[in-house]
């Protein structure tokens, strides 16, 4: 498949060369930019939407010149152009009354306004965000300028209007955030004995600490009991199992006791992975701790764990061993992102932690440039030509939007810093596009293998699926499909995937008997590794009904009652999830259909259906 060594080597380099600190030397180029960005961003008199519109239309033709001209030491001027940018779109969105004098307030924060204006993503309640970030620098100016970031983070993830709480879902339990100011102020009030100072981390992994749904008086009780050794692998374990629970399905004392669903509740009842992994996610939280709450899919049952940053120094990483037992390590395990609520993988949370062992400056312009590179694609490139900007430590040649150009910045955002996840989505998206040549494939693919294959294999799984997928030849998909088998073959959940995905490539593209030859060998080899295997054995069934054949699904389902493992004691609302129970229940339904009730009986009463 890789055919451009040379070139992966080329850009691996890259990739492992950390930028100058971008406040080492503060050219005139950058200074041009500031003042020119002060003064779109400065309204007299009152201003309405169009005057709004046509200076951000001003400012993204300036931002633009300044991205065709930048060079590594001149990010800076970069990330101030498209942090400005982020928060005129983010007035415009939420239809702010009196935008010029909130344009203004912004201002008088310039950390915080560029910190917000890059971490704002379309997913977020725009008018929430903004009446949030007006209620901190209306009511904690001076501790704001202190924790930009912080409060950025908190701006995005307690973004609901009118004082609505975040919530998450724990089993039958709906824990909510308390006030976001108040949140706020217990982070900065304990800032100095957290484990992770906040004003250390990057937006983009704060935005995993400030997620708390847990009252400050909770969070303080944790903070004050752990925060000299959190040891959030022990805090899992800590909380008693609810065993009576899972194996007779007998009323949880956590929620059965009267009294709130919190930590010192959980603390002293104990409960089921479930509130066990909440329980420590939270500790974590409260010590400053990036953490998330992880969920997968066995082949017998679905189970949490806890997921949390550890480290020393600029030296972060995720860690998602805490409570993850034998049977899952090797599967996907899932988190909600706080920002956007979508559902990410552990691979792809675990690339941030490239994020926060750099240089924030770094961070910030790798989302700035990841921004300019949308705009390249999208053909927003309109530039100022009016522009007097000093030439010294400028690029070579100015940049374009060719695809050439889009890649090439892209990797200079990688240059500066690989753990921004949103710029391996631009390579996606231009991948899409149908316009990256095969050598530019198979570099990207190889770099993302080399870069996360062995510690975060879900987000270089997802990456490549998204890549194989904008391919149309259906012959080079599949050929890209059994190159990815042979790397993640130590995975079994993403090795399945890989085999269903192939399944589904030949079954659009009317080549039957490759879809069943791909789904059967997920069937043959992973019936017991994940919940791929039951996904599989439904498409077979519809390719054989689709053809009016769908009685002979039975004896394939037969062979793999044979062959799948029987989960061990548990209560029925946990054991109907394994493979086992699923498996059997589609022989039963096939019985029945081939009017073979008796076997369909006996079947039902085996599995206590």
């Amino acid at each position: 498949m890789i055919r451009c060594a040379r070139c992966v080597l080329v850009f691996l380099i890259a990739l492992s060369w950390c930028a100058p600190d971008a406040h080492a030397q503060r050219e005139s180029f950058s200074t041009q930019v500031a003042e020119r960005v002060d003064a779109l961003l400065s309204f007299e008199g009152e201003v309405d939407r169009k005057a709004l519109e046509t200076r951000y239309d001003e400012l993204v033709a300036f931002a633009n010149t300044v991205a065709s001209r930048a060079g590594v030491r001149q990010m800076d001027a970069m990330t101030r152009c498209e942090g400005a940018l982020g928060i005129i779109q983010l007035v415009l969105s939420a239809r702010a009354d009196k935008p010029g004098e909130l344009i203004a307030q912004f201002k008088e924060h310039p950390a915080f306004m560029i910190e917000l204006g890059l971490l704002v993503h379309q997913k977020d309640n725009a008018p929430g965000v903004v009446e949030l970030a007006k209620r901190l620098m209306d009511e904690r100016a001076s501790q704001l300028d202190a924790f930009p970031a912080l409060g950025a983070a908190i701006c995005v993830v307690h973004d609901m209007q009118g004082g609505k709480p975040y919530s998450r879902w724990v089993n039958e339990n709906t824990p909510e955030s308390g006030d976001p100011v108040a949140i706020f102020d217990f982070f900065v009030s304990n800032a100095r004995s957290m484990t992770i100072n906040p004003a250390d981390l990057p937006a983009l992994a704060l935005v995993f600490v400030v997620d708390v749904t847990e009252t400050p008086e909770q969070l303080q009780w944790a903070h004050n009991r752990f925060r000299g050794n959190p040891s959030i692998k022990d805090r899992f374990f800590e909380i008693e199992y609810d065993y009576l629970h899972f194996q007779q399905n007998r009323p949880k004392r956590v929620v059965s006791e009267p009294g709130d669903y919190n930590l010192q509740k959980i603390n002293k009842y104990g409960g089921v992975c479930a509130d066990q992994a909440y329980y420590a996610m939270s500790v974590a939280k409260a010590c400053g701790i990036p953490s998330g709450y992880v969920i997968a899919r066995g082949a017998d049952v679905s189970h949490a764990w806890v997921g949390f940053v550890e480290g020393r120094g600029r030296r972060l990483n995720w860690n998602f061993d805490a409570g993850r037992y034998s049977d899952y390590q090797n599967l996907r395990g899932n988190m909600i992102n706080p920002q956007t609520r979508d559902s990410e993988s552990d691979g792809r949370i675990g690339v941030l932690g490239g994020a926060m062992s750099a240089q924030n400056e770094q961070v910030l312009a790798s989302m700035a440039a990841t921004r300019v590179a949308q705009r390249m694609h999208a053909g927003y490139w309109k530039l100022d030509d009016d522009a007097q900007l000093d030439e010294k430590g400028n690029i070579r040649a100015t940049r374009g939007r060719e695809i050439d150009d889009q890649l090439d910045l892209l990797k200079t955002t990688l240059t500066q810093c690989a753990g921004v996840p949103g710029a391996w989505d631009m390579v996606v998206e231009i991948a899409s596009s149908g316009q990256m040549d095969e050598k530019q494939m198979d570099v990207w693919s190889r770099a993302v293998m080399q870069l996360a294959g062995r510690q975060h294999q879900d987000f270089a799984f997802d990456f490549l699926a998204d890549l194989i997928a904008t391919q149309k030849d259906a012959q080079r998909q599949h050929e890209m499909w059994e190159w990815a088998f042979g790397q993640f073959r130590q995975r079994p959940d993403l090795a399945s995937a890989v085999r269903f995905n192939q399944g589904e490539l030949w079954g659009k593209n009317g080549n039957l008997e490759y879809a069943w030859i791909a789904y059967n060998d997920v069937v043959n080899q992973f019936i017991n590794d994940g919940p791929m295997v039951v996904s599989a054995l439904g498409m077979m069934e519809q390719m054989l009904a689709k053809e009016g054949k769908r009685d002979q699904i039975i004896p394939v389902l037969e062979q793999a009652t044979r062959r799948v493992s029987k989960p061990g004691d548990m209560s029925t609302q946990f054991a109907r999830q394994s493979n086992f129970y699923q498996i059997h229940a589609m022989l039963a339904k096939a019985y029945e259909r081939a009017g073979r009730n008796a076997d369909a009986l006996r079947i039902r009463q085996l599995i206590g259906a």
